[in-house]
């Protein structure tokens, strides 16, 4: 056997079946690159020749990639550049890149349909792949495929495995492939669940064509600067598809306004996250929940915006557990929370029409809070029966004592709820009239514990009201349409923080 023909050997596949190399000629003419995952040039090489091999592949060209790594890593690696050609792996002992007589990778190859060698080229260099896809092009009776895109003339690549002692080979199995997961979690870019690493092409594709250098500002505690490249590295992080980007953009907006106070939330030993809810027609068209599970978990959307904010305070604001953010216990919803308001079985108008958008237009609201108090009600008949279970159960949030609060309650108000107060003709805005008014207690019995100075001060016999006022109540609608279960979020206090509201 000679260096100048294509063995016959066998090797694995990603997509199933082993293939032996002479069923690469099928067509005639064959490119065959050998690669491997570690190697930065071998990547480059891969992602540039990813749009040419489609091209060539209509040609009847065989084009395919061989990884000197296990199946999972060149599955993993050729995912990633986009190659879309045959993608095989070469085991120990690399008796075929020994056979071609490989020095490095990557190495590109032309053969012919008897599979005799034509041409070679090592390394990257642009020019001779372009004269090798030419060469490939003009036997198959094809238009001429080149390399396109920016990118140097020549860069040199990594020793083919074939070429190592068994000493350093040795070392290099008991080390393992390389896992770009667990490389995420030592770099410190996790919120301590996996996360997509954000490479070049993901970050761009999540930009879609948006300046990355366009700062949105500052993110507390540590200051970091919120570009849009940074932004999106969060999203891909988080796990997001590039659609949901302006929502993730416009969270990002309403967080960093100075109102919204996120230095104070950040380093706080209070429990308090950030809860995205959105309004809309992004709802839909994003997919996002607002149905059965709405708080919960089983939807990408919902999960991975609101991660992709925290994710930025994290990493790029330093509000990180143990580090800036001191937050005693803190709770599920700072790794991510986000919703939407199931706008189609509510009585009322959906939150960012009372927050003062037009209706129709898609909303992000931001609002720091506390985690959610489920609040079970089966059994009431009427709605001011109702309204004063609600009220109830939100005067135990933040401290059983502390009235009022001095800070906002979110209500997610579930659709059964909601039809008991539509069919009796209730507004909102009565509803949280009657809240207000059910949750009144004498100073008097306030008078231990954690209480306020407004309880201090007051005669025994005075009302004390959970909220300041009526505007402290925020009512939403979610949840799926079986079952009698709302929920409250007690609010973030001591920090002056405002609720904060963005158009997508």
């Amino acid at each position: 056997m000679t260096a100048a023909a294509l063995p016959r050997l066998e090797l694995p596949s990603v997509y199933g079946s082993p293939v032996r190399l002479d069923e690469l000629l099928a067509g005639g003419v064959a490119v065959v690159v050998f690669v491997t995952e570690e190697c930065p040039t071998c990547a480059m090489t891969l992602l540039r020749l990813a749009a040419p091999a489609g091209d060539l592949a209509a040609a009847g060209i065989s084009v395919t990639a061989i990884f000197e790594d296990p199946l999972e890593v060149a599955a993993r690696s050729a995912r990633g550049t986009g190659f879309r050609g045959t993608v095989l792996s070469e085991p120990e002992p690399y008796e075929l890149s020994r056979l071609l007589q490989l020095q490095s990778v990557p190495t590109t190859l032309l053969f012919d349909a008897e599979g005799s060698l034509l041409r070679r080229v090592v390394g990257w260099d642009r020019e001779g792949l372009d004269a090798l896809l030419g060469q490939a092009s003009a036997l198959a009776g094809a238009p001429a495929v080149l390399v396109t895109g920016e990118h140097p003339q020549r860069k040199p690549g990594c020793a083919a495995k074939n070429t190592y002692d068994p000493e350093t080979l040795a070392i290099l199995n008991a080390a393992g492939p390389h896992d770009e997961l667990e490389d995420m979690f030592e770099r410190g870019w996790s919120d301590g669940l996996p996360v997509i690493p954000p490479t070049r092409e993901r970050v761009e594709a999540m930009l879609g064509g948006r300046d990355p250098s366009l700062s949105l500002g500052e993110v507390p505690p540590a200051m970091g600067e919120a570009t849009l490249e940074r932004v999106a590295s969060c999203a891909v992080l988080a796990g997001c598809r590039p659609e949901y980007f302006p929502v993730v953009v416009a969270a990002v907006q309403a967080a960093l306004e100075p109102a919204f106070n996120l230095n104070g939330q950040a380093v706080t030993t209070q429990p308090a996250g950030q809860l995205v809810i959105l309004n809309g027609p992004a709802r839909h068209s994003l997919g996002l929940n607002s149905s059965i599970g709405a708080l919960g978990p089983g939807s990408r959307a919902n999960l991975t915006i609101g991660r992709a904010l925290r994710l930025l305070i994290s990493l790029t604001g330093g509000g990180f557990p143990g580090k800036l953010d001191r937050a005693t216990l803190g709770h599920a919803g700072k790794i991510g929370f986000c919703m939407a308001e199931n706008e189609e079985v509510s009585p009322w108008e959906p939150l960012s029409v009372q927050r003062g958008f037009e209706p129709g237009t898609s909303v992000v609201t931001v609002v720091g809070c506390d985690a959610p108090l489920s609040i079970s009600d089966h059994r009431s008949a009427t709605p001011e029966e109702l309204a004063r279970v609600l009220a109830a159960a939100a005067a135990a949030t933040w401290s059983p004592n502390w009235w009022p609060l001095g800070g906002a309650s979110l209500f997610v108000i579930c659709p059964e709820h909601a039809q008991l107060f539509g069919e009796a003709g209730w507004s909102k805005q009565r509803l949280r009239e009657e809240m207000f008014e059910a949750a009144q207690r004498p100073a008097g019995e306030l008078r231990w514990g954690e209480t306020t100075p407004l309880v201090h001060a007051a005669p025994d016999d005075r009302p004390i009201s959970k909220w300041c006022s009526v505007e402290d109540i925020l009512v939403v609608v979610a949840g799926g349409e079986a079952g009698r279960y709302s929920a409250v979020f007690g609010p973030c206090l001591g920090m002056q923080t405002e609720i904060v509201s963005k158009e997508v």
